[in-house]
């Protein structure tokens, strides 16, 4: 995989990802619910989002495969709801156009439809090429009109190859923190993109109406802290309270203030490890059955990591992404800035040693 650059993949990605994240922004004034059959939220923006990366990335890669979160299984059950989420992938796809200036290809409503279960379908795998997406991570927070991203990855034989990751309500606050409250009205938040052995960039999408990408800005390694005591660990408020409780006792272990960062989307908590100062992530399963997904995590790991981090399970096993939609060969997972993540690791075994 290090001997190609994957530049054209690259381009491709950045672009889709940007095209669904003014979708996605668009519409989080108008955005309507349905219950998906787990009862979390999904919202049209969703499927809107997860059709326009799909087409344009088939459109460029035929042969390539995808997974996705979203299936178009209610779309095809609820008229009003499917011309709802056509007519804002119709829109998005109309005001776009190719390099020559012309518009873009039209799609009926039953191949918008087909390009959703292209992913929803999807099994990934060890082998081959297919891409990885979350349109909308973080849709209970993008329901309030707080924290989300866009997520996209390319994975290559089961391992990643390049990760992009839009977040476009994302605003700094004053202490260089991450916080749900702390929005970018005006622009489309940060990128953040990377690939495989080439470190990672971030782009400010300072417009909102950007039909183009700003130049990216190379992103430094990330330094550890000089002591435990000062790792700054990033976590949920909403999170089980078993779970809470575990952290926070982890936290005191290490001398570490808690809370931390506290964000929902999955995504959102690798920002604050790659640009928030965050030095300490760990995903705890609820149950031993428990299973991450792979959008949850493909991507944005592949940031964190060129960066300086390293990213294991509970068990200091490396993630395994080949194993399908679940990372179902790992229990939980830790993200740490390199130099700290064994001895956090300790702590946390300690702590989890058969959860």
């Amino acid at each position: 995989m290090s001997a190609k650059n994957w530049q054209h993949e690259l381009d491709a990605a950045r672009g889709a990802v940007l095209r669904a994240a003014k979708l996605t922004k668009n519409v989080l004034s108008t955005v309507s619910e349905v219950s998906k059959a787990d009862s979390s939220p999904v919202t049209v923006a969703d499927f809107a989002a997860q059709a326009l990366i799909i087409s344009i990335l088939h459109e460029i890669f035929p042969d390539d495969a995808f997974v996705g979160e979203e299936d178009a299984g209610v779309l095809r059950r609820e008229a009003g709801l499917r011309e709802r989420v056509y007519e804002i992938f119709s829109a998005a796809r109309d005001e776009a156009t190719d390099q020559q200036g012309r518009q873009q290809q039209r799609y009926t409503v039953d191949q918008m439809l087909d390009f959703i279960d292209m992913g929803g379908r999807g099994q990934g795998g060890a082998h081959g090429r297919f891409w990885v997406m979350d349109p909308v991570d973080g849709t209970a927070t993008f329901l309030r009109g707080e924290q989300y991203a866009v997520s996209l990855a390319l994975l290559q034989d089961g391992k990643e190859a390049l990760g992009v990751v839009a977040c476009p309500n994302l605003k700094l606050d004053d202490a260089g923190r991450i916080r749900e409250s702390s929005i970018d009205k005006d622009g489309l938040g940060i990128m953040l993109s990377a690939v495989k052995g080439q470190g990672a960039t971030v782009t400010a999408l300072i417009s909102a109406d950007a039909s183009t990408l700003p130049e990216p800005v190379s992103l430094e390694q990330l330094q550890p802290p000089s002591e435990l005591s000062g790792a700054h660990i990033v976590d949920c408020s909403l999170n089980p309270a078993a779970s809470r409780a575990k952290m926070q006792e982890l936290a005191s272990r290490l001398g570490a203030e808690f809370p931390g960062t506290d964000v929902w989307s999955s995504h959102i908590r690798y920002a604050a490890l790659i640009v928030g100062g965050g030095d300490v992530l760990i995903r705890i399963p609820s149950s031993s059955g428990s299973k991450s997904c792979i959008w949850d995590h493909a991507g944005a790991q592949l940031i964190f990591t060129e960066l300086g981090g390293k990213v294991t399970d509970l068990d200091g096993r490396p993630v395994d992404f080949s194993a399908g939609r679940y990372l179902s060969q790992n229990r939980g997972l830790l993200s740490a800035r390199k130099d700290i993540h064994a001895r956090v690791l300790a702590v946390a075994q300690e702590l989890m040693p058969d959860n």
